[in-house]
This record gives C-alpha cells, sequence and structure tokens, in this order.
C-alpha cells in the first residue's frame, strides 16, 4: 500500500494542474466574451473589464 502513495499523489497533482488551467482558461473565455457582448453598449462597462483584469 505505501508503494501507491506517490503515483497517487502525482496523479491529484496532474489532475489539480488541469483543473485550474481550465479555469483560468474558462475565465478568460468568459472575459472575451462578455468585452466582445458589451463592445457595442457601453464603453464604461468595457473599461471596468479592462481595469479588472
Amino acid at each position: 500500500m505505501p508503494q501507491m502513495m506517490p503515483m497517487l499523489w502525482t496523479i491529484i497533482y496532474l489532475f489539480s494542474l488541469l483543473v485550474l488551467g481550465l479555469l483560468i482558461f474558462m475565465l478568460y473565455f468568459m472575459k472575451l466574451y462578455f468585452l466582445n457582448k458589451t463592445l457595442n453598449k457601453s464603453p464604461i462597462q468595457v473599461t471596468i473589464w479592462n481595469w479588472k483584469w
């Protein structure tokens, strides 16, 4: 059983890296999507989005 622990930790580490990458990608995609959606509505919102990121 102790022989399995390093492999388990490696799997958990890789999985957490994958989830983190997916979250960053989703946030970036949402930012682009909302920027494109609000671009022709109000420049103030776009400025706030650019300032926030």
